[in-house]
């Protein structure tokens, strides 16, 4: 994967301003596995605390993780078994016929769920998806917008490992930060369902005399990073 110099001068910038923001003591969180109708706008899920909603719609993303349409695919979610209940993305390009199935998966398009907070920047702590086996992998982006076709700030692929399930990511301080941030496929092979998140808030605050000369240096240290693919083995 390879970025513009824009987008990677606006990952700098993000960078930068996580240097002098604070966040909340505790996680929040985010339950997917909640019986909501499938719809081709967005499902609303609040969270376990009552502090925080986030839209949830579905899209297709290329292989760089660029959003390529936002029409055809909805989403819906289900209250199921520890291994089953979830949030799915449907395939309805047929006349608005959704004949794909009810999870996350790569066997057509690579589906995308892409989670809105609206005004708010959170930082993901972890995620938790079910239906997932010992082949499945994913991938995440960090969006400025949802227009079509819009490009990551970030995107990562191949992360993963292992076959528990459920199955918990655990991401690192400041790994996924953002405001519109999507989580689906990037293999052919892949089907899961997103189970939920837990997060922090992040309180930006204005970049302080002297954040220029730091985003100078970050910028240049921007330029020669190659992207990471990261592979995180489950425990038992």
């Amino acid at each position: 994967m390879i970025f513009d110099l824009s987008n990677r001068l606006s990952a700098c910038v993000f960078s930068v301003a996580l240097a002098f923001v604070g966040s909340t003591a505790s996680a929040t969180t985010i339950n997917f596995d909640v019986n909501e109708y499938y719809t081709s706008g967005t499902n609303t899920y609040i969270s376990t605390d009552g502090s925080v909603d986030v839209a949830v719609d579905g899209v297709r993303v290329n292989r760089f993780g660029t959003i390529t349409n936002t029409e055809n695919y909805w989403t819906s979610s289900w209250d199921g078994p520890g291994d089953n209940g979830g949030l799915g993305v449907y395939d309805c390009r047929w006349a608005n016929s959704c004949l794909d199935n009810s999870q996350i998966d790569g066997a057509g398009p690579d589906e995308f769920a892409l989670l809105d907070f609206g005004d708010l920047i959170v930082q993901i702590t972890s995620i938790t998806f079910s239906f997932w086996d010992n082949d499945d992998t994913f991938a995440y982006g960090v969006y400025e917008n949802t227009a079509v076709p819009s490009t990551p700030v970030v995107y990562e692929d191949n992360l993963g490992g292992g076959a528990n399930n459920p199955y918990t990511f655990a991401f690192g301080e400041g790994e996924l930060v953002g405001s519109i941030i999507g989580f689906g496929v990037d293999s052919w092979n892949d089907n899961f369902r997103l189970q939920n998140i837990t997060f922090d808030l992040v309180s930006a605050v204005p970049l302080p005399a002297g954040g220029l000369l730091i985003l100078t240096g970050l910028g240049g240290l921007a330029l020669i990073r190659r992207r990471r693919t990261i592979t995180a083995t489950a425990t038992a």
